[in-house]
């Protein structure tokens, strides 16, 4: 079997996403650093085992099947290895994603109980107007930044207010673009990279799949454990 190594395995689909200033220098996000070092190590894991495979077959002095089960068990190994660093930067990353959400998606809680009554009563003022004038009034509320009516909007259910679910979330994110501009972009260039790194872990798991799966192991034994090991890498890459 002669394996190559799969192009999309590479960091710079992740380094794509760093940031960059007004002159289109990079200023590194230390997060999508860290998807970008997981792939990279899942890249070299991978071209390691390609070197190995190259090597394996100039060797006329052991079977087929036995150059077979020692590049699977190579594989496995190195594939364990990868979706433990996989798996590190992606839960770092989606921690991160969640903070982002949770501060783009609305203001902070009322302080007190008489800023708790006021929203309320906003909702109810809005939720009895005329789709018109309700959507004119959070139009203005907008244009002139009064959080006062626009966490009253976002902090309950579109329907207090007397709007639509599609236009709540309009709102939801013209506040984040409004108030949070730079944490909405930093979140999705993060949603960006993460992506990027996942379609690198499913490769990879297709590959290692091709390698532990080589025709050439004929070991009832071995077939069962690699179909096992496959199972156990996909799950642990993809989770």
């Amino acid at each position: 079997m002669k394996l190559k190594a799969p192009i999309d395995i590479h960091e710079a689909t992740v380094e794509h996403f760093q940031p960059r200033n007004s002159a289109g220098e990079i200023v590194a996000d230390a997060l999508i650093g860290t998807l970008a070092a997981a792939v990279r190590k899942t890249r070299e894991n991978t071209e390691t085992l390609v070197s190995l495979a190259d090597a394996l077959s100039l060797d006329r002095t052991v079977t087929p099947d036995a150059n077979a089960l020692k590049l699977r068990e190579n594989a496995l190994r190195l594939a364990e290895a990868s979706a433990k660093k996989l798996d590190e930067a992606k839960a770092r990353v989606e921690a991160e994603i969640a903070t982002l959400e949770q501060r783009v998606g609305s203001p902070p809680p009322p302080q007190d109980q008489l800023a708790l009554n006021m929203e309320a009563e906003i909702r109810s003022r809005l939720a009895a107007m005329p789709e018109a004038e309700r959507d004119k009034a959070v139009e203005s509320a907008f244009a002139e930044k009064n959080l006062t009516i626009i966490s009253a909007v976002l902090r309950g259910p579109a329907f207090l207010s007397g709007i639509s679910p599609a236009k709540h979330a309009m709102a939801r994110h013209r506040y984040g673009a409004t108030f949070h501009a730079e944490e909405l972009a930093r979140r999705d260039r993060l949603k960006s990279a993460l992506d990027a790194t996942e379609r690198s872990g499913q490769s990879f798991v297709r590959f290692v799949t091709q390698v532990a799966t080589n025709q050439a192991v004929t070991v009832a034994e071995a077939q069962s454990n690699a179909r096992s090991a496959e199972q156990a890498v996909a799950a642990a890459i993809t989770e």
